[in-house]
């Protein structure tokens, strides 16, 4: 057997649940038809009638579903993974089969791809890798892509944020690989396409390019992209057979109303005066008389009861929704679940399988089965309920981060931080048990006792951290979600422990302290903060650096006394204000004071977010990609609000605090926010690179070395705008750099909407 292609099935779908409790994504059914049949359709539409098919989650169903292929008149292998192996890792499996080059699909996509023509330009190319692309609106769930005018792919960034989407072409997984493609993929090893392999095979400068594709191309990864599918099977927008209007065995009643794009399968029955409008009915479906069932979708076997309102929403295999019931936009009914009679679900609702609503109830949250959780996030805070929803997201942090030796530390939050030490435990770490400390401080104590993971429970919930001491990433966000959502995982045959780390207060201060000169510092200090532990700490710290006269008071800064240079400490200890005799110092000539100082200490200055671009005139500021250790300590330092304090009480041992400033480069700082459409962000980013007429680089964002100054582009993180900061040495620059960008934007976005 010489496989033409792979189709990678193993996802859990953890995006559609509860849809996909029951019910692996790959068969997840899209007009009659599980969503892997289209992929094997195209398949043997361009010529390929052997695949092979990764699995993992769930795979004796899937293998059921589709057998040896015969009934697509195709041939197909099996390889399942014993624990998963990354997209990469889990095509490696078939290397003995494959013999020459070969496709690598999606097992739950919707595409009508042009295979052919894909294959012609990898052919002409004498690529060892061709990846096919696709313009989307918001490229955040994809590895964006830049190629040059030959389609050599120049540039790739999996899963951006807004400040690295300097595209919206993005990665389809869909790929066409030659047989060497397996000499970068080592065996038995986890390894993922986006993450890995491409990477690699671009800084080597293997041949590695990108085909945009025309057609139609959907990744089945949310509800919302779930029915939108849907529909556009239905209105003949994806060029593959689907099945549409009443299949000759359904039954309809008289005076049955339907309208728009629908479809009715076989066996299903529609009793008297109801209304289907652009929606899918599966088959042994009985909709009730006088029911509505609008933009929906039904699968085998659900039932909906008299005069119910169905609305974007989606009942699963054998759910039951009683007479008079209203479902809003968005909502789920998982498996044999049954929504009584005239129960009312608000929009998003998610109902579990096997789950009952009693009759007459009006949810507004979802129901999800026992040991089920969902994850809710604030920013970089997991926030958490009660104990049991600490005790699961805690398990699913170290299944997804892999850490074994744990500082937990707390800010005014000891009872949660107890539910989290004991987690550890049961689950088989070492729990480092600290007391209190800011962010900072529990970083900087990661790094000086080896741990590999950290947790901070706050008032609010809790903040994870990753190897590298940082807040963990969005990434790695979705995954905790997704195992939060697969239910309760068991302890560890190994013996966690818990142990006492007291005196984390000491390590951090006389680890800190160590940096700084132990010479008498005469000039007075004073810190003002409303957190009284942190005053405490920030006193004794600065006695440890010699300090003769400090003053510390809870609230916010009051008025300085004769010679003293104050603080104002934020109340997570992350942020400090200075203020001396001339009034405040600037947040920006602070930040470059710190940063001239780790330059001085640690000789290269990261490229992150925050820098000044002045420094770049003074610097090589070198790109955060590189992911030294380097750059994280700068990410971990400039954070830190003590650090800030004990940095510039440092400096004024030397000299005034107003002489180094008079030798700091002069610069200005303004920042602007253009509108925009939510799908717009996505592209503006490559529209003004297509313009400029000046170099620029990209990094976190697009950044343009003026005459005048710097101009940095960015789509914002949160809301639908872009983002510009202008820096120049006058406020006036600054300023004219803004205008400049925002007319560039506007020009941008209009000649998108005429285009569009």
């Amino acid at each position: 057997m010489n496989i033409g292609a792979i189709i990678m099935a193993g996802g859990e779908g953890v995006r559609l649940r509860p849809m996909t409790l029951h019910c692996p994504k790959p068969l997840v059914p899209l007009l009659g038809k599980p969503v892997m049949a289209y992929t094997l359709q195209l398949l043997k539409k361009h010529g390929i009638d052997e695949a092979g098919v990764t699995l993992w989650y769930q795979p004796k169903v899937i293998r059921a579903a589709f057998r040896d292929g015969e009934k697509m008149r195709m041939k197909l292998r099996y390889f399942e993974e014993t624990s998963p192996m990354g997209t990469a890792g889990s095509v490696g499996m078939a290397r003995e089969w494959i013999h020459d080059t070969f496709f690598v699909l999606s097992g739950d996509g919707l595409t009508d791809c042009d295979l052919t023509e894909a294959m012609r330009f990898h052919k002409q190319k004498k690529a060892l890798a061709t990846l096919v692309l696709k313009r989307v609106e918001v490229p955040l769930q994809y590895g964006a892509v830049m190629t040059d005018k030959e389609g050599k792919i120049v540039r790739f960034v999996e899963k951006p944020d807004w400040s690295r989407a300097f595209t919206n072409l993005v990665n389809t997984g869909i790929y066409i690989l030659e047989p060497e493609i397996f000499d970068y993929i080592p065996i038995d090893v986890m390894k993922d396409f986006g993450k890995d392999i491409f990477p690699l095979l671009l800084d080597t400068g293997l041949p590695l390019y990108g085909w945009e594709m025309k057609g139609y191309w959907c990744d089945v990864g949310s509800q919302e992209a779930y029915l939108q599918a849907q529909q556009d099977l239905l209105r003949g927008k994806v060029g593959l057979d689907a099945e549409k209007g009443v299949h000759p065995q359904a039954m309809l009643q008289t005076d049955v109303h339907l309208q728009g794009n629908f479809f009715v399968d076989r066996d299903a029955v529609i009793e008297k005066g109801a209304v289907i409008r652009n929606s899918v009915i599966g088959p042994g479906c009985r909709i009730g008389a006088g029911a509505v069932i609008e933009n929906s979708c039904l699968w085998q076997q659900a039932k909906v009861g008299a005069k119910a309102r169905i609305d974007g929403s989606v009942l699963c295999r054998g759910t039951r929704v009683m007479g008079g019931a209203v479902l809003e936009n968005g909502c789920t009914v998982g498996q044999n679940a049954i929504v009584g009679a005239h129960v009312k679900m608000h929009t998003g609702v998610k109902i579990w399988p096997q789950i009952r609503v009693t009759s007459g109830a009006v949810l507004r949250e979802s129901r999800q089965m026992q040991g089920m959780f969902q994850s809710r996030w604030e920013e970089e805070t997991a926030l958490c309920e009660t104990p049991e929803t600490a005790c699961r997201m805690v398990q699913a942090y170290i299944a997804a981060v892999g850490c074994r030796k744990i500082i937990t530390a707390h800010m005014n939050a000891g009872a949660l931080q107890t539910v989290v030490a004991g987690t550890l435990a049961y689950m088989g770490c070492q729990a480092l048990m600290g007391d209190f400390a800011t962010l900072p401080m529990l970083q900087e104590s990661m790094r000086i006792m080896g741990a590999d993971g950290g947790i901070l429970a706050t008032v609010e919930g809790m903040i994870f951290l990753d190897k590298t001491a940082l807040p963990v990433s969005e990434v790695i966000r979705r995954k905790i979600d997704g195992l939060m959502l697969s239910g309760g995982k068991e302890g560890s045959e190994a013996s966690g422990r818990i142990s006492r780390l007291d005196g984390l207060e000491e390590i951090y201060i006389s680890d800190l302290a160590k940096e700084y000169s132990r010479e008498k510092m005469l000039q007075p200090v004073a810190v003002f903060c409303q957190n009284e532990q942190l005053l405490k700490i920030a006193e004794r710290l600065l006695k440890a650096m010699g300090a003769a006269k400090v003053r510390v008071s809870k609230g916010g800064m009051t008025a300085l006394r004769q010679g003293e240079i104050g603080f104002d400490l934020s109340e997570d200890g992350r942020r400090a204000v200075c203020i001396e005799e001339q009034g405040k110092v600037e947040d920006v000539q602070l930040q470059l004071l710190r940063l001239m100082r780790i330059h001085e200490k640690q000789g290269r200055l990261y490229d992150l977010p925050d820098v000044p671009r002045v420094l770049s005139g003074l610097y090589h500021l070198c790109d955060e990609d590189e992911r030294e250790s380097g750059c994280v300590l700068q990410k971990i330092r400039m954070g830190d609000g003590l650090r800030a304090i004990a940095d510039v009480c440092e400096m004024i041992r030397h000299a005034p605090l107003s002489v180094w400033l008079s030798h700091l480069p002069g610069t200005h700082i303004m920042c602007r926010e253009v509108a925009c459409r939510e799908g717009d962000k996505g592209r503006i980013l490559y529209d003004l690179c297509q313009r400029a007429a000046l170099p620029y680089t990209l990094s976190r964002g697009m950044q343009v070395h003026h005459e005048s100054g710097y101009a940095t582009i960015v789509p914002h993180q949160s809301r639908p705008a872009v983002r510009i900061v202008g820096e120049a040495a006058t406020m006036e620059a600054a300023g004219e750099l803004c205008d400049f960008y925002d007319r560039e934007i506007r020009r941008a976005l209009e000649t998108r909407q005429k285009s569009d």
